[in-house]
Formats: structure tokens, C-alpha cells, sequence
């Protein structure tokens, strides 16, 4: 393992639940708050954390991961608080793979096959993006200081990744796990 201790582990037992809703209605917004413990984030590529971790993924979309064990009961609050509103909610675990990439490397790794800009300057803690990696479609999230980064992919292409990560990571020396 590189000095930095770059590595790449696999999120184990997340579910992930596509919602989607009227970001400008207070009443979804407060019933899905209600459901969750926490505020959905209305901010363009943000995050919002609690319980449960909330990616934006666009004007009326988010992605909600929660602990796998959970998933049907978050699903079932937010079924029954957001009743008679034109909402959408989709568990789509079976669809996707987290992974959760950290180390001083991890942004030198992700240069060679995406065109995000990565600096610590301008990719925060909180902030989320959606974009290709290596020719495959992931949702960026960086969740902690230090570089630790959240990396959602469709389970069909996880293989793919993980063999190009590898790869790539390759000169720094980054660990999987």
C-alpha cells in the first residue's frame, strides 16, 4: 500500500431508492423530510446526510442510500407520507454498486477517465455530481475529508470499473478491499 493509503472498498449492504418530486412544493419536501429524519438537498450536486445519506441528482431526482435492512421500511414511510402526491419512488438496489474510494491519489485516479475537476478547491465535501468514468455512467460523491469519496455505479458495469480502477490506480499503489 502507497504511503498515502489510497484504496477502494465495496459498500456492503446499502440499498439505493430513486425519488422523485417537486423540489418547489413545501409539502413534498416536508413529508419526505418527515419520512426520513432529515431534509432532501434542493441545491444543485449536494448531498445532504443523517440516517440516511441523499444525493441530487437533478432539478426534480434524488438518490436515496440507506442500510439495505432498512430499505423497505424507508420506502413504505415515504409511500405513506407522500400519499396523493405526484411523487415517484423506485427501489433500484438490485441495479446498483457503492464503492468508496479514499487516499491522497483517489482524484489523480479519477483524472485519467473523467473530466471533472476534482481539486479539493472546487469538488467539496457535500457536493455530488453525475458523469462518466472510464465509459461508464457514476454518481460522484465526496463524504468526508481527507478525499473519501462515494462512487455509485449500475451493477453491470462494476466489473468493468474495478478492473479499470485497478488499472488506473495502479502507479499509486491504491489497495482494494
Amino acid at each position: 500500500m502507497s504511503e498515502q493509503g489510497s484504496k477502494v472498498s465495496l459498500v456492503a449492504a446499502a440499498g439505493y431508492i430513486n425519488l422523485r418530486g417537486n423540489p418547489h412544493s413545501n409539502d413534498f419536501l416536508n413529508a419526505v423530510e418527515s419520512a426520513i429524519g432529515q431534509p432532501l438537498p434542493v441545491t444543485a450536486n449536494t448531498i445532504s446526510e443523517g440516517e440516511y445519506r441523499a444525493y441530487w441528482l437533478g432539478p426534480d431526482e434524488w438518490l436515496l442510500i440507506t442500510p439495505a435492512g432498512k430499505t423497505a421500511d424507508v420506502i413504505a414511510r415515504l409511500d405513506e407520507e407522500l400519499a396523493g402526491m405526484h411523487a415517484g419512488i423506485n427501489d433500484i438496489s438490485g441495479g446498483n454498486i457503492g464503492m468508496h474510494l479514499s487516499g491522497e491519489n483517489i482524484r489523480d485516479v479519477f483524472a485519467k477517465g473523467c473530466t471533472l475537476d476534482f481539486h479539493p478547491q472546487v469538488f467539496k465535501v457535500g457536493d455530488c455530481a453525475q458523469s462518466g468514468l472510464a465509459k461508464a455512467n457514476v454518481v460522484f460523491g465526496l463524504i468526508e475529508e481527507g478525499a473519501t469519496f462515494e462512487l455509485i455505479v449500475r451493477r453491470s458495469f462494476a466489473d468493468y470499473l474495478l478492473q479499470w480502477l485497478r488499472q488506473a490506480g495502479r502507479e499509486y499503489e491504491v489497495e482494494f478491499v
